[in-house]
């Protein structure tokens, strides 16, 4: 079960309204915990793509997007139909500026999310194709024929 929060950054403090305000250095320690937690489960089963697509999130969380990209293409590689790693896959990779990775998982997730009649997410990865497609607009003008 995943439980989800709010976490609201004010100056150096981190706000949880569940929880109170903890520091960065608070933060970066639970992320740390986190990241060992998810790592021990992976070796625990290493064939459950569900504790990737977790390890990707923590990841994530500390600004380590290669190490989030990795994780999340395990979860797929062992769980091709893996929608939600797809879609977390191109805001990784869209981050890091991989154009054409970021466009091809987005429109995987998309597939999948049709074929799964998952509208409100289709509409989600749509919505973030739109901004994908004004985003990297320009660079196709660019580029020489």
């Amino acid at each position: 079960m995943i439980i989800c929060s709010t976490i609201f950054l004010v100056g150096s403090t981190i706000v949880n309204p569940m929880l109170g305000g903890i520091d960065f250095d608070q933060f970066r320690q639970l992320k740390i915990r986190e990241i060992e937690d998810q790592l021990r489960l992976i070796q625990e089963d290493p064939l459950d793509a569900i504790e990737y697509f977790n390890l990707g999130l923590a990841y994530m969380a500390m600004g380590r997007h290669m190490k989030e990209i990795d994780s999340y293409l395990e979860a797929v590689r062992l769980d091709s139909n893996y929608a939600r790693a797809h879609f977390n896959l191109a805001m990784a990779y869209d981050i890091l500026k991989n154009t054409e990775a970021a466009i091809s998982h987005a429109r995987k997730a998309e597939i999948l999310y049709s074929e799964k009649r998952k509208h409100g997410q289709v509409r989600e990865v749509r919505r973030y194709l739109n901004i994908l497609n004004e985003k990297y607009r320009f660079l196709k003008h660019k580029q020489p024929h």
